[in-house]
């Protein structure tokens, strides 16, 4: 038992120190937790704790590598909220710093790099509009990324946006590769449906775009079972790109709802503006082709107001298109040839965009005679249509042979895994026979085990047992003889003799002779009788009082037999009878019983010459047989009693105080766990 104390206090050292250097230390585990929990409030729309955590790691890592690798998680808010500017600062400042430090390279560095690439292409994507410029940093950002074995997450992150990336510039086929390559990273690290997410969401928006709508509709189908499961955000981005689906379709009225939705979700949301107007923008176009007038002009003017503020031309770009045709179902022809002939927004080369500028041009064109330039829009709408369906056939035969790979990879896998299942099977049938025997052999081994222990645990129990008996007998010889020769002075002295308290000690002592175990009730009863004769002989200055709690009931309370007997003992005969007689003071002895955190705390208190060094250290034997008891005992118990003889102090009286707290339900079987 004391060898076991020895090994656990070691252990919970190295366990100490091991947490103390970690604390000391961040490793890459904890690092990408603590950002992990940064992103997770980011996603829920919660910038503002973000921010502060942030903040507090900052302050802690000033002028460190790890300073600016929070820098750049803080540029995340940054874009969350649409602050460009925020966003550009921050960027320079950790390029600035990259720069310093150039030809010093390390992982962290390496990683804060990896970073500034990403934000650096997100940016160009999102707020420039740029998304060729885009591929490019981000390409670099995969490519660190790659030589840092900790970085998977981050890793999964990157090439989910360059899938995004080319998708935006029309490269459906590598996008489609993209994500794949990205679903094939996330099923290797672990991660379950509801984290690929916005991969199926990917992926759906790629079939869109390049018109197979066969194939989207299976992935929109994947896409809605997780629509509970997805934060408020992936739910956008399910309604709004849902609603392309349909429009690319014509189907305008289920289009209009999953806009109507996903305008919804983020209303009310101030760092949502972007996504807001979008859906306005796109609601608008619904309106126009619904023949929708009046609604689709208030939002397509709602919608250009806010992306002319943030400058944001692509999307003016298409609003502009919008309010042309609008014009056209109106019958305002030459207001709409106005708005084209006249349009400053740049052509922000998104061929989506473009075939409908050339689609309305060519209606205008057409309607008001000027024929050679509806011919030349016609014609370039041709080519473009040919070209992005040319594109679109050798895309979808890629992307229907990058399947086809990727099916016939995760088929090969699937086999794999059932073949090693089965040779499991079978190793498992060969080992059962021999794990049997095994089993049988260690069983009978643990039987004989638990039968020595047990015997042992016997031999210990009747080896306290005959102890106890041991104290009990010390009553007996020399002081029957104090007693009877006390008894013997007073008749000749002429006063009253009682043996009453001799006779009933012996008989209580007698009675509890082969027992571990008590009732607080008859203890007290035993001690009552030996400090009745100890306290005549004492005599008169001896007190002895006891105070028993109204809550403490003393037949309900065991505790180990002749405990409160032996404190009561020492405190006679160590504390009471070495003080000398003087005049006014009494010797006085107390015992308290009252209710203690789920148990009953014993006290004996006497005010005698108090605790002694050599009553620290000595080895009485009651005290030593009762220390061995109460071991024994708590061996079997979750809740120990514990006890103790310490000095006490009370205005101007001080004395010894000896204690025992007696859990409530506690065992006294001397049994052994196992059996």
């Amino acid at each position: 038992m004391k060898n076991n104390r020895v090994y656990i206090w070691l252990i919970s050292l190295i366990v100490l120190v091991t947490g103390i250097e970690a604390c000391k230390a961040p490793t890459p585990q904890n690092l990408n937790s603590e950002i992990k929990r940064i992103e997770d409030s980011i996603k829920s729309g919660n910038t503002e704790a973000a921010k502060h955590m942030i903040a507090q790691h900052m302050n802690e890592t000033k002028d460190s590598d790890l300073y600016y690798r929070w820098l750049s998680v803080q540029n995340r808010v940054w874009y969350a909220e649409m602050n460009a500017d925020s966003m550009t600062s921050v960027s320079n400042r950790i390029h600035h710093y990259l720069l310093q430090h150039q030809g010093k390279q390390n992982p962290t560095r390496r990683l804060i790099l990896a970073e500034w690439n990403k934000t650096k292409a997100v940016f160009m994507s999102a707020i420039l509009g740029r998304p060729d410029s885009a591929i490019i940093y981000n390409e670099k950002a995969i490519k660190i990324l790659e030589t840092l074995k900790e970085e998977n997450e981050f890793r999964l992150t990157a090439m989910t946006n360059q899938a995004f990336f080319y998708r935006q510039v029309g490269r459906y086929d590598k996008s489609v590769e993209g994500y794949i390559k990205a679903l094939e990273l996330a099923d290797s690290i672990g991660k379950g449906e509801e984290d690929k997410i916005p991969l199926i969401l990917g992926i759906s928006t790629v079939y869109t775009y390049m018109g197979d709508y066969e194939r989207s509709e299976h992935w929109w189908n994947r896409a809605q079972q997780q629509l509970p499961n997805m934060i408020k955000a992936d739910q956008f981005i399910y309604y709004n790109d849902r609603g392309n689906d349909y429009y690319f379709q014509q189907k305008y009225e289920k289009a209009g709802n999953c806009y109507n939705q996903a305008a919804k979700l983020v209303k009310d949301d101030e760092t949502k503006d972007w996504d807001y107007y979008t859906s306005l923008t796109n609601l608008g176009e619904v309106y126009v082709c619904l023949g929708k007038g009046d609604s689709a002009r208030a939002l397509l003017h709602k919608a250009d107001s806010f992306f002319h503020k943030v400058n944001f031309t692509p999307l003016i770009y298409y609003i502009e298109t919008s309010a042309i045709k609008l014009e056209m179902h109106e019958g305002q022809t030459a207001k709409a040839l106005s708005m084209l002939v006249n349009s400053t927004v740049p052509d922000p080369h998104i061929p989506a965009a473009k075939v409908q500028r050339l689609k309305a041009t060519k209606q205008i064109m057409s309607e008001v005679g000027r024929y050679k330039e509806a011919y030349e829009a016609d014609q370039q709408l041709n080519l473009m249509v040919d070209s992005m369906q040319a594109a679109n056939t050798s895309m979808q035969f890629s992307t229907k042979l990058l399947e086809y790979q990727h099916d016939k990879q995760v088929a090969e896998q699937q086999r794999a895994i059932e073949k090693a299942q089965s040779d499991k099977i079978i190793a498992w049938a060969l080992l059962a026979v021999m794990l049997l025997v095994v089993i049988l052999i260690i069983g009978q081994f643990h039987i004989y085990r638990r039968r020595q222990r047990f015997n042992n645990l016997k031999t210990h129990q009747k080896i306290i047992m005959m102890r106890m008996e041991n104290i009990r007998n010390r009553i007996s010889p020399h002081f029957i003889y104090n007693a009877l020769n006390h008894e013997v002075l007073a008749q000749m002295e002429g006063r009253d003799i009682d043996l009453n308290s001799l006779t009933q000690l012996l008989r209580r002592g007698l009675e509890q002779s082969d027992i571990l175990q008590t009732t607080l009730d008859e203890e007290l009863a035993f001690v009552d009788y030996y400090l009745d004769i100890e306290g005549r002989q004492m005599g008169p200055d001896f007190v002895y009082t006891k105070e028993i709690a109204k809550d403490v009931n003393t037949q309900a309370v065991n505790l180990p037999s002749m405990a409160i007997q032996i404190f009561a003992e020492n405190a006679l005969k160590h504390g009471l009878r070495p003080m000398k007689p003087r005049e006014g003071h009494l010797r006085k002895l107390l015992i308290r019983a009252t209710r203690k955190d789920n148990g009953t705390l014993v006290e004996v208190i006497d005010n005698g010459t108090g605790l002694q060094i050599s009553r620290k250290t000595g080895t009485q034997l009651g005290g030593r047989v009762m220390r061995q008891t109460i071991q024994l005992l708590n061996d079997n118990n979750d809740n120990k009693i514990s006890f103790g003889i310490n000095n006490w102090q009370q205005d101007d009286e001080s004395g010894c105080r000896s204690w025992i707290l007696l859990p409530d339900n506690y065992n006294y079987q001397i049994t052994n766990k196992d059996e």
